[in-house]
């Protein structure tokens, strides 16, 4: 049938997005939790484990080396699999590198929501990043424009500041017809 990419900006819910769709019986995958992306070394190149072992790492010096980058190979074989299931799969999440598996998407939603917003979810979340300074500061210049850069880019925008259950609506409105 189809896979559709939804993604946003942390904060958006897209995490939530994705338990719900589980929850009402879709085949919702994650970016983060279901490997749909990998650390690249920004100097190397290489892909590198997360150190999640390691009691003293600092994220923000791993940030600064590393970008979590989509797999175009995992997210293909993910697009082949949705087409023969019959049956819409989601992948939830977002990573660099999205304009080069665009095009095994059928449909990008992109959730949006203002400053406010987005600065008390990610305050209150149990996902710590975007919680310091200098993280919350890159997600706030991120969200300057974001919203016209998906619209060019044909996505369809889900106001994500509306209750879970609204945005899963219009989620599913979304999902093409079975050809």
């Amino acid at each position: 049938m189809s896979l559709l990419y939804v993604t946003g900006q942390p904060g958006t819910g897209k995490s939530a997005v994705r338990s719900e769709l589980r929850a009402r019986g879709y085949h919702a995958r994650g970016v983060d939790e279901d490997g749909y992306a990998s650390w690249v070394n920004r100097t190397a190149g290489t892909i590198d484990d997360f150190p999640n072992d390691d009691p003293d790492l600092d994220f923000h010096a791993w940030y600064r080396a590393h970008e979590w980058i989509l797999s175009a190979e995992r997210i293909e074989t993910l697009s082949r699999e949705a087409a023969a299931m019959g049956q819409p799969v989601f992948l939830c999440g977002i990573a660099a590198g999205e304009d080069t598996v665009w095009h095994l998407f059928d449909k990008v939603l992109a959730l949006v929501a203002d400053v406010p917003t987005l600065t008390e979810r990610i305050g209150a979340r149990g996902n710590k990043f975007g919680q310091a300074p200098e993280e919350l500061a890159a997600i706030l210049r991120w969200h300057v424009g974001y919203e016209a850069r998906y619209r060019r880019f044909g996505a369809v925008i889900i106001d994500a500041e509306r209750p879970l259950g609204s945005v899963i609506d219009d989620i599913l409105v979304s999902v093409p017809e079975p050809s």
